[in-house]
């Protein structure tokens, strides 16, 4: 009787040791999610999470309702807890900006999980590209933040002139790869010119059109800013009036810079929205003053008052990062 219950009992500690070994080595993705209202990182997460639910099931997502903020330093905490709590069951994990990517970077140093656990990151910075030579970072997903700019500014001059223009401008979206990353047509994008001094504005201005991104600060928005400020000089007649709030979670401070431009007159708005419903209102105010908005990078929830949506496809973006990070895990998609 006692060696049945010895054989009973090792047969017992052999399957929950087999259960636990299943458990580690099981495949657990965590969302860190950036700010209620931004449209553009909305689409991203769901195309991430859509994507991974039907193309990659066997991969859990463990965590998909943390927001990580609008800076760096939020974003580092964040992810500091979420690693710190999920510990090794984190084996990817997906920023969705460039300011929670560098928050991202910085946890999985101080955590420990740097190269252990797989991260993909939408948008590049100096530090995540080094990042991504280190093997710390397996993917970025990229914007082309120039042609944005040009292509807002370019889009608004044609309404301006007369010209019919399309409803919707997708500006396209890659993904650089440890692999991939020193190709030429990569570096441009991982490493994209930044708008570096003040023009003077054209002695016969025709149009000045205003320029609002979500912030200042970010490298994203340097680089916008210098496409934006081409498409200016190329027309010879524009004055380019930039100016957004410092931060990205200034929504009040965006609405009322818009505000200010209403007041100034401006003959047309190229706005990038901090949150896809407050800011309706004064764009509304902006058309029935005559003066139209298009809308740059991120989406508006009524677009039938904007001349145009120039941006990233967001959603198909963050399919991209699933993709990718399924890629990195070694995990191949269901037939």
């Amino acid at each position: 009787m006692l060696y049945r219950c010895l054989f009973f009992l090792l047969l017992f500690s052999s399957a929950i040791s087999g259960c636990q070994r299943d458990s580690s080595n099981s495949t657990g993705a965590v969302l860190l999610r950036y700010n209620p209202g931004s449209e553009s990182t909305e689409q991203r997460e769901k195309g991430f999470l859509e994507t991974l639910a039907k193309e990659y099931p066997e991969i859990t997502v463990i965590s998909s309702d943390q927001y990580a903020g609008t800076t760096p330093e939020s974003s580092l905490d964040k992810a500091t807890d979420v690693l710190n709590k999920y510990q090794d069951r984190v084996t990817g994990i997906f920023a969705v900006c460039e300011p929670n990517a560098n928050g991202v970077l910085g946890a999985l140093d101080n955590t420990g999980f740097s190269g252990k656990v797989k991260a993909v990151v939408f948008d590049p910075s100096p530090a995540l590209i080094k990042g991504m030579a280190e093997e710390k970072v397996h993917g970025i997903v990229l914007q082309d933040p120039v042609t944005m700019g040009y292509l807002g500014v370019k889009t608004m001059l044609e309404h301006l002139e007369g010209k019919s223009v399309e409803k919707r401008i997708v500006t396209g979206e890659h993904v650089a790869t440890p692999e991939n990353m020193n190709e030429d047509s990569i570096k441009t994008l991982l490493e994209p010119v930044q708008y570096q001094s003040d023009d003077e504005p054209p002695a016969d201005v025709k149009y000045r059109i205003a320029v609002i991104p979500k912030g200042t600060t970010h490298e994203f928005w340097k680089s916008v800013h210098a496409g934006a400020a081409r498409a200016a000089k190329e027309a010879g007649n524009v004055e380019l009036l930039w100016k957004g709030p410092l931060h990205e979670n200034d929504t009040e401070g965006q609405i009322n810079v818009v505000q200010e431009f209403i007041t100034k007159k401006v003959h047309g708005l190229v706005l990038a929205p901090l949150d896809s419903q407050a800011l309706i209102a004064p764009v509304k105010d902006a058309k029935q003053q005559g003066i139209p908005t298009v809308i740059f990078d991120s989406g508006l929830g009524d677009e039938s008052i904007i001349v145009s949506h120039v941006a990233t496809d967001n959603y198909h973006g963050g399919a991209l990062a699933a993709r990718r990070l399924a890629e990195a895990l070694g995990v191949k998609p269901t037939p």
